[in-house]
């Protein structure tokens, strides 16, 4: 594995063959994984079971457990730390907050036709080389490099995730929607409430994303939630009723309820079915 350290601020990027749990576990970090095999690699995104098909690519991040079977030594990795890269502070460089990271679509998945693995390839192989140059340019050569690949992967999933990239200013609307999901999902539940930190009109969110987004701007705040939800049922022994309140439902029927809703299963049916998945 390669790596790079800035122990003063605790700045870390890592390029790997395979996906190195151990390290992964160690910190809080963005990835990407990307299949440049020939063979479909099954890995588990908490719960979520996805066949990674051949040249393609996953963003996730730290609020995932990511669990790949031994079909992952294939696998190309990449893993940073806001520290190193923080997509909230230069969002304006990059335009992938809300998107590729901390957006509806928890962890996309691209597809690379053969021109973008070409270049992906070529990144990857540069960022290599990058990793044994221990001069005082490496880390901001590293971290141009990185930028390069956020701004690739950005684009791509402009074009394959929503339905069109013709209005930039409606692009952004969403990802700040997303990105104010982010950082309020427990505590405001309404679109009324996100209208009102962005000055819109909750009927313009509901129109902007019927336009460009699968999901409705309700159905996104509620999948965080559940996101969340499932996070704390598999990964802690706190009772339904526990992590209802803690997500901000003072009534233990509304939570349970929504979660029915969305997953079609009761808190201690989809609480069961943790011996059932490799999750370690």
């Amino acid at each position: 594995m390669n790596r790079y350290t800035n122990r003063e601020i605790g700045a870390r990027i890592a390029m790997a063959m395979g996906f190195p749990k151990d390290f992964v576990e160690s910190g809080r970090y963005m990835m990407f994984l990307w299949n440049d095999g020939a063979e479909v690699i099954s890995l588990y995104i908490d719960d979520r079971k996805i066949e990674l098909e051949p040249y393609h690519l996953l963003c996730t991040t730290y609020l995932h457990k990511v669990h790949i079977d031994k079909s992952g030594e294939n696998l190309r990795s990449l893993f940073f730390n806001r520290e190193f890269y923080c997509v909230h502070t230069y969002d304006s460089e990059v335009s992938c907050n809300g998107l590729l990271f901390f957006g509806s679509n928890s962890s996309p998945v691209l597809k690379l036709d053969q021109d973008e693995t070409r270049r992906l390839k070529t990144l990857f192989s540069v960022l290599e080389e990058e990793f044994s140059v221990a001069d005082a340019n490496q880390e901001e050569m590293l971290r141009i490099l990185l930028k390069r690949l956020i701004i690739r992967c950005t684009r791509l999933a402009k074009d394959q995730i929503l339905k069109s990239n013709e209005n930039q200013s409606d692009i952004d609307l969403i990802r700040s929607f997303n990105v104010l999901v982010e950082e309020h999902f427990k505590t405001k539940k309404s679109v009324g409430d996100y209208a009102e930190l962005m000055y819109k009109s909750p009927k313009t969110i509901t129109n902007i994303f019927s336009k460009y987004s699968e999901d409705s701007p309700l159905r996104v705040i509620h999948n965080r939630v559940i996101m969340e939800a499932k996070r704390m049922l598999f990964y802690t022994d706190k009772s339904a009723k526990e992590v209802g309140y803690e997500l901000g439902y003072s009534d233990p029927a509304q939570f349970s309820k929504l979660f029915k809703n969305h997953t079609g299963m009761t808190t201690t049916e989809f609480k069961n079915q943790k011996d059932q998945l490799p999750l370690g």
